[in-house]
């Protein structure tokens, strides 16, 4: 981790202190001045306040995500930021926040980071390719929310009912349709209702 002055920068700031997937956030995909850096990225002190877990994971302790401590399963601000998790959302999904930190507690920051990559390649393919200008909440929830090996052959069935005659939306609406499907199955509606993606 690279340090500056009383804001450190993050070697991986696609993963947030917190466990959120910064990486797979919409924020963090734009093509604006409003682009988010991710956690601790570049440019990220100058537009985002602290709060207490920056302050205890990166700043005093020089860690990436909490789920790197030894201590986080007893940590009363992780406890209670899993709890708030279960009944509110803002724009990204907390669901996986929880399943993020057992991971790299299990098997690192650098296999995260690993698992991670591949997933953002997904996402930028989706958007670049099967975007209609209005389903990049729709693909970054679907990265989220489904694993790769579910959203891969999916995407795979697609492409099979997309022709070249076929409009950006015609198109997008054949993606969303599979992956749909394929978060029926799961029991996750990829649907943002009060800010929060349903389970059902």
């Amino acid at each position: 981790m690279k340090k500056m002055t009383n804001h450190p920068l993050k070697k991986f700031p696609t993963i947030g202190a917190c466990g959120l997937d910064c990486g797979l956030c919409p924020s963090f995909h734009r093509e604006s001045k409003s682009r988010c850096p991710g956690c601790c990225g570049e440019g990220f002190w100058d537009v985002h306040p602290s709060c207490g877990l920056l302050t205890c994971c990166v700043k005093t302790h020089g860690l990436e995500t909490c789920g790197q401590c030894n201590e986080f399963e007893f940590c009363p601000r992780v406890m209670k930021l899993l709890e708030q998790a279960k009944h509110s959302d803002s724009r990204l999904s907390y669901i996986p926040v929880a399943s993020n930190f057992e991971f790299v507690h299990k098997n690192g920051i650098e296999k995260w980071a690993e698992r991670e990559k591949e997933k953002i390649a997904f996402l930028k393919t989706l958007l670049a390719d099967y975007n209609d200008g209005r389903s990049k909440t729709f693909y970054c929830l679907s990265v989220q929310l489904l694993p790769l090996d579910k959203l891969k052959p999916a995407l795979t069935q697609a492409q099979k009912k997309i022709t070249s005659e076929m409009t950006p939306k015609d198109k997008t609406k054949v993606v969303r349709e599979v992956f749909n499907g394929v978060a029926a199955k799961s029991g996750v509606e990829l649907k943002l209702r009060n800010g929060k993606p349903n389970k059902t």
